[in-house]
């Protein structure tokens, strides 16, 4: 009776196991079937577009004005466009970061790094991780041309206990008459870790004591410094974004290991979802946000001197374009991370439909529609410019590579992953930051890796 119980088991395995292979084999076909039709929404989306913006063009042609769509691209060209948007007529000069020249494995050991920023002179290094640790170090030692270089710099990196998981990280602009810039960590259960470091003798790192301190009501979603204050804004899942002003940077007397400041809420603001991402402009005046199940950008002012009100007034730059006409209530992705031009004219903006985006601010016009990469809702999609504002930065769910766009081509020009000789990422990267002093590009991986990123000589 047990012999019969045993082949009648491994009868069962072994058909088990067929079916196992049916239907793996059958996934992969539907797998690929879902890639090609993904494919084929994005083209069939372009074409929408384009039709909606010759549908609003109407009346402009039938009073004789020269406006055409092309066809190739779906993008507006008159010639007051064509002026106006002279700075990607022309294609990028092929310099650009794609060396990987520093690549620090570990710095949060066996967990991920999640986010990655550079100080105003790009000498301090700030990552944070899925060991809720804030890591700071001074990258710059791993170019010496010692085997072991880079492993002393993960060595002596400082690390900062959070509360959480810490998910963004920004750096300030040095304060005036201060030795330090402050770094702010923003971590899964909503609080926010404030670290003033120095670069001037060796590294130095110390925790801000504060009276206040920035709290949201779910995780921290985003966090930018403004370029011309001490003014740090923080954006939440739970739709609120947070205007706080750190300043009086001071030592402690009964405390060598940490900074005094004052923290105070300048502001906050209430929108209708998630906040996504947001930035400053280059030069301070305005602070964009994007909260999810909105079809606008919400653009703050910063530079006005009124009252309050006045001050943080609030106007909407429509995501769907000034040509659309009509289509002012929907749009059909979300903005995921978003990063201000070198020239402060334009947005790059990273949506969850495969789709990049280049958005004058000035007239809310889209100039450029960037694809070939793959990103859904599930994934982490971020962007960055290069030094000089001539390509894109972005990652990719399908692979592991840093994908670079040529503005005005509108052309991935290079995919660098692990499978070439550049020694890219062997994981998915899971953040990039473009420095504003020079033409470097940092991002941290799936791999546990963080690869600084230089222009090849």
């Amino acid at each position: 009776m047990d012999l019969m119980t045993d082949i009648g088991n491994a009868d069962q395995l072994t058909s088990t196991r067929a079916e196992n292979a049916v239907l793996s084999a059958k996934c992969k076909e539907l797998t690929e079937k879902v890639k090609e039709l993904t494919l084929e929404n994005q083209k069939l989306l372009a074409e929408v577009e384009m039709y909606r913006r010759e549908s609003s063009l109407s009346a402009n042609n039938s009073n004789g004005a020269s406006t055409s769509i092309s066809a190739t691209t779906g993008s507006l060209t008159t010639a007051e466009e064509d002026e106006e948007e002279e700075a990607f007529v022309c294609s990028g000069n092929g310099m650009y970061p794609t060396d990987p020249a520093v690549t620090l494995s570990n710095l949060h050991g066996i967990s991920n790094p999640l986010c990655c920023s550079l100080n105003a002179d790009d000498t301090l290094l700030a990552t944070g991780g899925a060991d809720a640790k804030l890591t700071l170090c001074q990258w710059g030692s791993a170019l010496a041309p010692t085997e072991d270089a880079a492993k002393k710099v993960v060595e002596k990196a400082i690390k900062i206990a959070c509360n959480a998981p810490v998910i963004c990280v920004g750096v300030s602009q040095q304060e005036k008459g201060s030795t330090f810039s402050i770094v702010a960590a923003g971590c899964m259960d909503g609080s926010i870790k404030l670290v003033g470091c120095a670069t001037t003798l060796g590294l130095e790192a110390k925790v801000l004591v504060t009276d206040n301190q920035v709290k949201h009501g779910k995780y921290v979603k985003g966090i930018a410094w403004s370029p011309i204050a001490p003014l740090l804004a923080t954006a939440s899942a739970d739709g609120t974004v947070i205007l706080s002003k750190v300043s009086d940077l001071h030592c402690k007397e009964e405390n060598a290991d940490s900074l005094a400041a004052t923290v105070d809420m300048v502001q906050s603001f209430h929108l209708p979802g998630a906040v996504e991402s947001l930035c400053f402009s280059n030069d301070g005046n305005t602070l964009y946000c994007y909260a999810r199940g909105t079809p606008y950008l919400s653009c703050f002012d910063m530079s006005s001197e009124d009252d309050n009100q006045q001050k943080f007034k609030m106007t909407k730059m429509n995501l769907n374009g000034t040509t659309t006409g009509g289509f002012q209530d929907h749009v059909s992705f979300a903005v995921l991370d978003m990063s201000p031009s070198p020239e402060n004219k334009y947005l790059a903006l990273a949506t969850d439909t495969s789709r990049n985006i280049i958005l004058n601010v000035e007239t809310g016009k889209q100039v450029r529609n960037l694809y070939g990469h793959q990103n859904d809702g599930f994934s982490q999609p971020k962007i960055a410019w290069s030094h000089n504002g001539q390509y894109i930065f972005g990652n990719t769910q399908q692979d592991n590579s840093l994908v670079v766009w040529d503005i005005a081509s509108s052309q991935i020009v290079e995919r660098i992953d692990d499978t070439q000789e550049k020694d890219g990422h062997s994981g998915q990267i899971r953040c990039i930051y473009s420095s504003k002093e020079s033409d470097t590009i940092v991002t941290t991986s799936f791999d546990k890796s963080t690869k600084i990123w230089l222009t090849a000589i």
